[in-house]
């Protein structure tokens, strides 16, 4: 029976595998014009109009829900793909066969490069795997096209197939579900329990509905397998055999008489038996509970996909022998092994754990890619609910349920979903894991839906108090807390840090040497260096947590009645009042129900722009629960979906209610909100070349120090030195080649870098970005409110005017409303041209998202200053007229539906204006918005339902790009003159809107809320184009132009049409070639002819060839100019164009027109394959993929959005970039000489000492003391006070430190040292005031080797310094950093100073000096320069001989492979 259950089981995992539907985010780069009206947007049929710009989820929403990994998806394999023939392969794949076709195969992203330590590779590839994205995991292959518009294009050749949640009955959502938690629910009783009267159910059904009030509670008994509660021990040990569903019938199984007598009896049984129920939950019982599931997974794979993270999981129990041997060893290690274990922990679960299945696990192991380690207790508690209230179903099982007709038929258990009885899980990065015993691995519930969510009727009744505590155990809280570390924990593990550890031996190690005044201060440096970076944790851990908590108190609908409860107790399923005027922000990831709201998103998206929300209907609820199995939020959805965490702006009641209404759908770290907080509190880890090549940089100093170290072992050998001793110094010579503030010095550059930004309006979140800043290659820029203004102004517009019958030419350009329709009335048409001029106008006045709010006009730019342009007034809720219908039904009801809930929007002329001519008063002229179809960015257009006060009839206008426009358009209608006007404005950088309307055929209400989008947007007569200047900022070019001299590559990437890109790069100077090749897409090509071809845009005539790239006649100074369509052509996953045709267009393009966020992204990481340094500059939600998927994101808006870039700048125009490069460059150039310094600082010390050890001496304690804190330290900081250069130069700084160029001027550093102490050292041996040191003497070091190599030491270090302090081309000359020059000076006087003074005074004797003559002082001197000048020229002499040769960089290697053809 178990191995047939395993068998499977393991079969439909198999299953579930290999038919993973595709998941993809909301694409925006569709270049379809239309979309059946199944698939967009039906509207409420009591919505009075549809909100503001209403985007596809943006990018920065999406980007937390899904990795940007442009690959196909596997969703059409058997279906779409499978229905193309082999005839079809002459012929180009159209955009539907191309974007949705996948191969079998799948791969991950190459630009994964798992570093797992405790797991192997082999483990994570072969376990089973699980994602936050039920279809997804760390290999899926994603879409380039979203899932609806697979479905569109699978429908228009396959028929409409909807899904089969989409297909159920319509009377299904009158069916009622279980009393599930209702009165008719009795205490005590198993879930899957028998009917009282004999009758066997197989199933057990479940029902979060709520059809009559109860009060009944589940008590902790309830939970209890009733054989616990009845039988005690014996039931479950006594059973050897019991299958799932006789365990889960009798779980719980009580008398349906209980009175208030049993009630106490059973309380007192169960604090009785409270011990032996906490004994029971021990993961040794696990196969009593589960006898049908037994668990043979020993780890698993789980992918992270907000984050595209792979972890591993794996389950262990601690073994009491093993882990009495691992106290044992930290006790007589006085700790280090301990020490050693919490710096290897994957070792210690080695040795302390027994490798156990997941599911007996006491704790689980879990690895990322990165090599991050953690180890986590599991949890286990009584739960005893079906696994569907606590765990995604399939969505083949959705759909099975959804389309059943039988009532209480949703929550049924079965082999497939199980009564769970003890809850299994764990939590990791605020992320809870519950185990699975169907798939036997730990799974998520973030994206849980329960299927009773569609039905509208019993949602509304909220929830029974028994669902609501199931709900509370399943999700927990709705709080976005992160846990804030005490104080004690910080400083612990601040203090146990291998570099505090490392000070501690050291400060140790120089008490033992006696060195308690040197000691004694590092001491105080570092405990004062503790406390620092102690409260500067703590302030920005408190600050995030800040951020990110929330509370509130809500209304919320349970038990059919109102109470007032704190946000943190809402859960999934919760009916919530949003109406509550105390309620300003959303607490938790909601679908609207009723009434309707304006919220700003900008918290989410980066851009203020308000969004309309209407009220969910029934379809929306059924695509709410496929969107959330396809882990997407669709812009169906979304014009109903209300954010964690944004701000409401307006709530409006419907007619007849008292409140407006929400549901609860995702809670806690689950919201939009709670992933935007995870991915703050866990950044993903930043690589960088020169923080890599340190720690190799820092092995090598190693090796230095081991080769002193045995040669000053040999020499105490032959000197006879004690043992003490010997081990002593031989250990100092560790501390001393590496330094402990090696690691300090490399932040200071950083710090200094960051502050001089923060000066000029420029803020970073991440300050390990600031290096990388210095080698960027390439500067992506967005268009609009980035490289040119935000706002747009109307230049003008053109009507298109009939010249005779079905031809139609465009009129001169009107900078004037008035000109447009110089009538009083839009009533007063006399002509045809009197109609079209009306309907433009029309069109203008209420073709646009605006809403009222606090009587200002929020919404879009474009759509602000087009109303703008007409002078007219918007209102809403006007009550002065009512807009009557010929509706025939009106006796249906004694209210009007035109009339019934919220009034419609409605345009009128403004009568304060003097110079509006219109009558304010005239019925005509008031125009009422009935209904809308909000802008979809996958079709470019937005369009309304609109009807005069005077007239009974309905007009529809639409308003987008014109190419989309002109497609719905009857073609009769387009002017002659169409595309040579477009061509006009678009390549002279103007912005086109066109706009189009028809009358509709029914003049009814109930006509007009019931057609679909796909009718109103179709045969269509074309008006005229709306034409917008959109005007570059000031420093756009002036900074392009030096980023262009500096060799920074520059490129626009936009939304915008590409004529108007190609037209603003022109203006810019971002283009700086005369010929710019635009690609075509050949939808009918010959066997073996390209699918892309390109011509120049300003003569179509001179097209490229088609496989290299390359103009006919050989001219190479051109650029390309990509559209989106292209884009997802070239880098869909099963594309066959040769990489080599790839790498040229990313090499040769400049322009980037129509791409899509994901688009954008996409971009970023291409660019990086080509080992190119990344940066993006943008503004708005459409940016935040990019800017997070760059190397350097650097983001113009002031909204919260901007946690999606490392930098965010107040200063609203690129010129910040050239900022930020600067100082990055400085920066990384900072760095890289203070590694140096300190690293030739421990060379130079390492060759004193090892030198006086040959002589069995060493350095005084005052002397150690006066060379760190009063030489190094200040040198140290005043080093990385230089400024970076006013100008960039075209090379860039270095990141690497261990490449031979740095290595071999190194060591040839370290040998002139070392000649230049040697000759001093030998010279003074035969002086006649030579004093011999004394052998081993630690308390007295007075020699004349000591104080002269004390002295030319000590000018060595101030020099070096001097050397290192490169000025141009990356920072200012060294004589502008008077902080550094001062310095200098003065730790040469001093030095020189000390040279001089009596060896017998205070200070003399305090650094052991001894005296010397003044001849060999100034020998000294002398000799100080001279090494110098051999620092300054002998290793920079060396570095020629090792330049490199060939870079490493891929598109460098091309570019040079190029010329090298071209010769």
């Amino acid at each position: 029976m178990n191995g047939r259950q395993h068998s499977n089981g393991e079969e439909r995992r198999g299953t579930h595998s290999q038919q993973r539907p595709s998941f993809s985010s909301v694409r925006t780069g569709s270049t379809s014009t239309t979309l059946t009206s199944d698939l967009i947007v039906e509207q409420n049929n009591t919505e009075p109009y549809a909100g503001a710009t209403f985007e596809t989820v943006p990018s920065s929403i999406v980007s937390f829900h899904h990795p940007h990994s442009f690959q196909s998806s596997s969703i059409a394999r058997g279906s779409v793909a499978s229905n193309s023939g082999a005839d079809e392969r002459g012929r180009r794949l159209t955009e539907e066969d191309s974007l949705i076709y996948s191969p079998s195969q799948r791969s991950r992203s190459s630009s994964h490069n798992p570093h797992f330590r405790f797991f192997t590779e082999e483990q994570i590839s072969s376990a089973e795997g699980a994602s936050t994205l039920e279809r997804a995991d760390y290999d899926t292959i994603w879409d380039s096209v979203p899932v609806y518009e697979q479905q569109a294009h699978h429908d228009s050749r396959l028929g409409s197939q909807r899904s089969s949640i989409h297909s159920r009955s319509s009377r299904s959502s009158n069916l009622n579900g279980n009393l599930y938690g209702s009165a008719s629910q009795e205490r005590g009783r198993s879930l899957s329990r028998g009917s009282r009267n004999g009758s066997d159910h197989e199933v057990e059904e479940y029902s979060s509905s709520l059809h009559s009030s109860s009060s009944l509670q589940y008590s902790i008994r309830d939970r209890i397998p009733a054989e616990l509660e009845e039988n005690g021990t014996e039931s479950l040990d006594d059973r050897s055999s019991v299958n799932s569903g006789e365990s889960s019938r009798s779980i719980g199984d009580t008398s349906d008489h209980l009175d208030n007598g049993q009630g106490q009896e059973d309380s007192h049984t169960n604090h009785k038996n409270s011990s032996t129920h906490a004994e029971y939950l021990k993961s040794s019982y696990h196969e009593k509970f589960y006898s049908d599931y037994i668990p043979h997974q020993y780890y698993q794979r789980f992918y992270i996909a907000e984050e595209d993270l792979v972890i591993g999981i794996g389950g262990y129990r601690t073994s009491r022998i093993r882990a009495f041997l691992y106290n044992t060893l930290c006790i007589t290690t006085l700790g280090l092994f301990y020490l050693l274990m919490r710096w290897m922990p994957y070792y210690k679960m080695k040795l302390c754990g027994i490798r156990v299945p997941l599911a007996k696990a006491e704790k689980v192991v879990i690895e990322s890619e990165f090599g991050e380690y953690c180890c986590i207790d599991v949890k286990r508690c009584w739960y005893n609910r079906p696994m569907s209230t606590l765990l995604p179903i399939t969505p083949s099982r959705m759909a099975e349920r959804c389309n059943r007709d039988m009532p209480n038929n949703l929550h049924r258990t079965d082999d497939e979903n199980p009564s769970i009885p003890i809850l299994i899980s764990f939590e990791y990065r605020y992320i809870t894991f519950i185990y699975s015993p169907v798939e036997d691995i730990f799974k998520t519930n973030n994206n849980w839906v329960d299927p009773d969510w569609v039905h509208l009727g019993s949602v509304t009744r909220g929830l029974s108090r028994n669902v609501w505590e199931d709900r509370v155990i399943a999700f927990g809280k709705n709080h976005i807390n992160l846990n804030v570390k005490t104080v004690s924990q910080i400083l612990f593990d601040e203090v146990l840090h291998p570099f505090y550890v490392f000070q501690i031996f050291s400060i140790i190690l120089w008490s033992l040497d006696e060195y308690y005044y040197y000691a004694a201060c590092i001491f105080l440096i570092s405990l004062l260096s503790v406390i620092d970076s102690l409260l500067e944790t703590k302030k920005t851990s408190r600050r995030l947590a800040a951020i990110s908590y929330f509370n509130c108190e809500v209304r919320v609908f349970r038990k059919e009645f109102w109470t007032h409860v704190s946000s943190t107790e809402l859960v999934p399923g919760d009916i919530y009042e949003v109406s509550d005027p105390a309620l300003t922000i959303f607490p938790c990831d909601s679908i609207l129900l009723s009434g309707d709201c304006i919220v700003n998103e900008s918290m989410l998206t980066g851009e203020s722009v308000p969004v309309s929300k209407v009220p969910a209907n029934q379809r929306s609820m059924h695509q709410l629960i496929e969107d959330f199995q396809n882990t997407q939020i669709s812009s169906y959805v979304s014009k109903s979906f209300l954010f964690s965490g944004t701000k409401m702006i307006r709530t409006r009641i419907p007619h007849g209610q008292t409140a407006a209404l929400a549901m609860a759908v995702r809670t806690g770290f689950s919201t939009t909100k709670g992933s935007l907080v995870r991915s703050m509190a866990f950044p993903k880890p930043a690589s960088f070349k020169f923080y890599e090549d340190s720690f190799r940089y820092i092995g090598f100093m190693g090796l230095i120090a081991l080769l002193g170290f045995s040669v000053s072992c040999f020499r105490f050998i032959q000197l006879g030195l004690d043992k003490k001793t010997m081990i002593l110094r031989a250990l100092d010579i560790i501390t001393i080649v590496v330094p402990p503030a090696l690691p300090a010095t490399l932040t200071i550059g950083t710090s200094f870098a960051l502050a001089r930004l923060k000066k000029k309006g420029i803020f970073c979140i991440s300050p390990t970005r600031v290096n990388v800043c210095g080698k960027i290659d390439v500067m992506c820029f967005d268009k609009t409110g980035t490289l040119t203004e935000d706002d747009l102004d109307i230049y003008g517009v053109h009507l298109s005017e009939p010249v005779s019958y079905n031809k139609f030419k465009f009129s001169k350009l009107h900078s004037d409303i008035k000109s447009v329709f110089p009538k009083f009335s839009l009533n007063d048409c006399n002509s045809p041209l009197d109609f079209r001029s009306k309907n433009f106008l029309i069109s203008m006045l209420t073709c646009h998202s605006l809403r009222l709010v606090d009587d200002e006009l929020l919404g879009d730019p474009l759509d602000f200053k087009m109303f703008q342009f007409t002078g007219w007034s918007y209102d809403e809720d006007f009550q002065r007229h009512a807009f009557h219908s010929m509706y025939d039904q009106r006796h249906e009801g004694d209210i009007f539906p035109e009339n019934f809930g919220i009034m419609p929007a409605v345009v009128h002329p403004n009568g304060n204006d003097s110079n509006n001519r219109f009558t304010d008063n005239d019925p005509h002229n008031l125009l009422g918005i009935v209904r809308s179809f909000e802008f979809l960015s996958e079709l470019r257009r937005m369009s309304v339902i609109v009807k005069p006060s005077s007239n009974d009839v309905y007009w529809a206008f639409s308003k987008g790009a014109p190419e989309v426009i002109a497609s719905i358009c009857a073609q009769a209608t387009l002017p002659q003159d169409y595309d040579e006007i477009l061509r006009h404005y678009t390549h002279t950088g103007y912005r086109v809107i066109a706009c189009a309307g028809k009358t509709l055929p029914k003049r009814t209400w109930l006509y007009s809320q019931k057609v679909s989008r796909e009718e109103i947007e179709s045969n269509m007569e074309f008006l005229g184009f709306i034409i917008f200047e959109n005007k570059l900022k000031e420093a756009s070019k002036s900074t392009l132009a030096t980023l262009r001299e500096a060799n920074i590559r520059t490129i626009m990437c936009t939304g915008d049409n590409v004529l108007t890109a190609i037209s603003v790069g022109r203006e810019s100077k971002l283009i700086q070639f005369d010929r710019v090749y635009v690609p075509y897409i050949d939808d009918g090509p010959r066997l073996h002819e390209s699918v892309i071809f390109w011509r120049d845009v300003d003569n179509c005539e001179n097209i490229l060839d088609c496989r290299t790239l390359k103009p006919s006649d050989s001219i190479e100074d051109y650029t390309l100019a990509v559209t989106g369509d292209v884009f997802r052509l070239l880098f869909r996953e099963e594309s066959a164009i040769p990489d080599t045709y790839k790498d040229e267009v990313l090499l040769k393009a400049s322009i980037y027109a129509r791409m899509s966020p994901d688009e954008k992204h996409e971009l970023m990481e291409q660019l990086q394959k080509l080992d190119y340094v990344v940066g993006f500059c943008g503004d708005g939600a459409n940016d935040c993929g990019a800017l997070k998927a760059a190397n350097v994101g650097i983001s113009l808006s002031e909204a919260e959005a901007s946690v999606a870039a490392p930098f965010t700048s107040q200063v609203f125009d690129i010129s910040c970039v050239l900022d930020i490069i600067k100082e990055g460059r400085a920066s990384l150039v900072t760095s890289f000489a203070c590694f140096q310094y300190m690293s030739l600082y421990s060379a130079i010390q390492f060759i004193t000492v090892t030198i006086l050890y040959c002589r069995g001496s060493n350095l005084g304690d005052f002397q150690f003391l006066y060379i760190d804190l009063l030489l190094i330290v200040p040198i140290a900081i005043c080093m990385s006070w230089s400024k970076p250069y006013y100008k960039l130069s075209k090379k860039r700084p270095s990141a690497n430190l261990v490449s031979p160029k740095i290595l071999v001027p190194l060591v040839v550093s370290i040998l002139v040292c070392l000649v230049f102490q040697l000759v001093p050292w030998l010279l003074v041996q035969g002086k006649p005031w030579y004093i011999k040191p004394v052998i081993g003497g630690d308390d007295v070091v007075q020699s004349s080797e000591n104080t002269v190599l004390f002295f030319v030491s000590n000018f060595q270090y101030i020099l070096t310094a001097v050397v290192l302090s490169i000025g141009p081309p990356y920072r200012q000359p060294m004589h502008k950093n008077k902080e550094f020059v001062i310095d200098i000076i003065f730790s040469i006087l001093l030095s020189s100073l000390l040279m001089f003074i009596n060896p017998r005074s205070f200070c003399g004797k305090l650094l052991q000096l001894t005296k010397t003559s003044k001849a060999f002082k100034i020998f000294i001197i002398c000799w100080a320069c001279i090494n110098y000048y051999c620092q300054l020229y002998i290793p920079n002499y060396m570095k020629q001989y090792f330049k490199k040769r060939n870079s490493s960089k891929k598109y460098k290697n091309i570019l040079r492979q190029q010329d090298l053809s071209t010769v």
